[in-house]
């Protein structure tokens, strides 16, 4: 997939970071049109390793920027609308 592509994706789960004292929120979703991907709909469905990288990905990149982060817990999919509305709503 190249940088920038817009595509359907169903989200899957949220991850919570806490760094420079406020929480960021990392959404997981996957393709609908993925046929690796596209039959997941909770994030503890996905293999476990797979978790473990994506936590990974977000844990050196701060690193990278210097910073530490805190890394919480991935919460299900029913979770992630709220958020997305309160962003929209601008919180």
């Amino acid at each position: 997939m190249a940088p920038l592509t817009i595509l359907a994706a169903r989200a899957i789960g949220v991850m919570t970071m806490i760094d420079s004292g406020g929480e960021d929120y990392k959404i997981i979703a996957v393709a609908t049109a993925d046929p690796e991907y596209n039959t997941y709909h909770e994030a503890d469905e996905l293999p476990s390793h797979k978790l473990t990288m994506v936590r990974r990905f977000f844990q050196d990149y701060k690193k990278l920027e210097r910073k530490t982060a805190e890394v919480e817990e991935i919460l299900h999919a029913k979770k992630v609308y709220p958020i997305i509305r309160a962003a929209r709503r601008g919180r």
